[in-house]
């Protein structure tokens, strides 16, 4: 049996139709057909049950095709070790994350010591990250969502949690673990819903089977910029608080309260589909996260963002109140 054998049976089997397959092969049903004959006969069995006009893939055809799966991806094993090996494709790593945020940090101080290395990053679904991962479309994916596929292997680049800043005055003193729903009669501001993106309020709040107040949306730095003067909370991650001067800061203008709820608990894991074998460059970005304390992404410049050089932005909005 022909490798081309295989590529013209796993597109018959995607298809579930040999004239919709032919015309993605772009060559004739007849000719079609007649590979998929050859193959039937020197198997000694039907690969697929005909219903109408279209045909089913059937338990013989499912053995061939994990077989196939496995023969074409070992294919693509040698193809993508020589092309290491030449130096062809060894300066780019592709990388799929469902925030850009999980990089923010650590990607940049990657970049600086690997400056030879082209990175090409993309925001994306968990769903459409798990496919590009098994079709080799990407090395990496980065979520807080595990991905269930048993062909990958993960690496956790750190645990997190949700919390909410809420401007002061208010009635959430620092210290208290609450229940999302506590926050039920609070105004917020957040990110755009976006079709590739769930927004960590959103996940929040349907958990706590309410729908939040959102008075703003916008990007991430406007929306720090924009959540005093309203007097709105905010979602935020624990790892953005970073040391102590970044707790003193929150402090001055926030109350910060930590959430009990389950889903406010997440880990951010880099994955990867460990039956492809991994360029040198891809390789080499793993055993950087594997072997550095990675940091998360910080709240940007806190002070030109909460501040004044006159009266304090603080002074302005107790005044408001």
């Amino acid at each position: 049996m022909e490798l081309l054998q295989l590529q013209y049976f796993k597109t018959i089997a995607e298809c579930q139709h040999i004239t919709k397959a032919a015309n993605k092969l772009m060559i004739s049903q007849p000719s079609l057909s007649n590979t998929l004959s050859r193959i039937e006969s020197e198997l000694g069995v039907q690969l697929f049950d005909r219903q109408g006009r279209n045909i089913v893939l059937n338990n013989y055809g499912k053995i061939v095709l994990e077989h196939t799966n496995n023969i074409l991806r070992e294919l693509d094993n040698i193809r993508t070790e020589i092309d290491a090996l030449e130096q062809r494709q060894n300066n780019v790593i592709t990388i799929a994350s469902t925030d850009s945020m999980y990089l923010r940090e650590w990607l940049p101080a990657f970049i600086k010591e690997n400056p030879d290395l082209a990175i090409r990053h993309s925001v994306s679904t968990p769903e459409k990250i798990e496919a590009a991962l098994l079709d080799g479309t990407i090395d990496f994916g980065i979520s807080s969502v595990a991905f269930g596929n048993n062909a990958f292997a993960h690496h956790q680049l750190w645990k997190d949690e949700y919390m909410v800043a809420t401007p002061l005055p208010n009635d959430f003193p620092d210290g208290v673990i609450r229940d999302f729903s506590d926050f039920k009669q609070e105004s917020f501001v957040a990110l755009p819903a976006m079709d590739y993106h769930s927004r960590y309020i959103d996940i929040l709040s349907s958990a706590a089977s309410f729908r939040p107040n959102i008075i703003f949306e916008g990007e991430r730095e406007l929306l720090e910029r924009v959540m005093i003067p309203l007097h709105a909370s905010i979602i935020i991650l624990r790892s953005s608080i970073q040391n102590d001067k970044d707790e003193a800061l929150y402090a001055g203008y926030c109350s910060l309260t930590r959430l009990s709820n389950p889903e406010a608990h997440i880990s951010i894991t880099l994955s990867w589909d460990a039956r492809r074998t991994r360029t040198a460059s891809a390789q080499r970005l793993l055993d950087y996260v594997q072997n550095t304390q990675l940091k998360a992404w910080h709240l940007s410049t806190p002070d030109e963002v909460w501040c004044r050089k006159s009266n304090g932005l603080k002074e302005e909005s107790v005044n408001q109140e």
